[in-house]
């Protein structure tokens, strides 16, 4: 169960990063050019969220119930090298996906909250390019990019 769920992680790590960028430049699209905020823009913005979401359950499921990796690094109890797998599996990496989890939700509320489609389209990009990034930071992008 833990070969298949790590690989459906991984997999779904590119769905993510794709969501994330459709959501910006969507609403960058439609910003630029002046479009209304429900279109595009708002379907790409729900599916990014949709898609961290999905991400985080797989990853909690990893951490919490199948990784021997962060098994060995809760019991540890901080005593992991810094700079090593297992120091980041064990802390940094889930710190990072759960301020991108609050990031994407907190993003959807203050895009909707603005006053009109171009301050909503506005925010978008803000908001969902700097989730898009911090997002980016905790991928760990020494591991294989594809694995099956």
């Amino acid at each position: 169960m833990y070969r298949w769920l790590l690989i459906a992680h991984g997999l779904w790590r590119w769905a993510v990063i794709l969501a994330g960028v459709a959501a910006v430049c969507s609403a960058l699209w439609g910003w630029r050019r002046g479009q209304p905020w429900h279109g595009p823009a708002t379907l790409c913005g729900r599916l990014f969220g949709v898609a961290v979401d999905i991400q985080v359950l797989m990853g909690a499921a990893l951490y919490l119930v199948f990784s021997p990796m962060t098994t060995v690094a809760l019991s540890v109890n901080g005593a992991a090298p810094s700079g090593t797998d297992m120091a980041f599996f064990g802390a940094t990496h889930a710190l990072i996906m759960i301020a991108v989890l609050f990031a994407v939700h907190l993003s959807a509320v203050f895009v909707r909250r603005g006053r009109n489609d171009a301050a909503r389209l506005r925010r978008s990009v803000l908001c969902y390019g700097l989730t898009l990034l911090l997002l980016l930071a905790g991928v760990p992008w020494w591991r294989p990019w594809l694995r099956l």
